[in-house]
């Protein structure tokens, strides 16, 4: 499947209700609260070694963010949506 730009997103009311109605599923919301638990980092899990433990953890934020950008996915900000995942700001936004 090819992914469509943001703003034809966010224009399609259909498919931004489809995708509430999807993740408001309480099966759903209980499969990725369980993912989320046995994917976190845990005292048996971090090691002595930072390079590993800092892969795991940035590996695991991501796992986090592409739930909660689902969700970011099923509102409207207004007539112009500007979404951007926030690990693209400093790109985006001159510091």
């Amino acid at each position: 499947m090819i992914p469509v730009p943001l703003d034809r997103w966010f224009n399609d009311a259909k498919r931004t209700q489809e995708l509430r109605a999807v993740l408001d599923s309480s099966t759903l919301q209980e499969a990725i609260a369980t993912l989320k638990q046995i994917a976190g980092p845990t005292n048996n899990t971090v090691s002595t070694d930072p390079v590993a433990n800092s892969h795991r953890f940035a590996w695991y934020a991501g796992y986090r963010d592409a739930f909660e950008d689902l969700h970011k996915l099923t509102s409207f900000k207004g007539d112009k949506q500007t979404y951007q995942p926030e690990e693209w700001n400093h790109i985006t936004k001159p510091q």
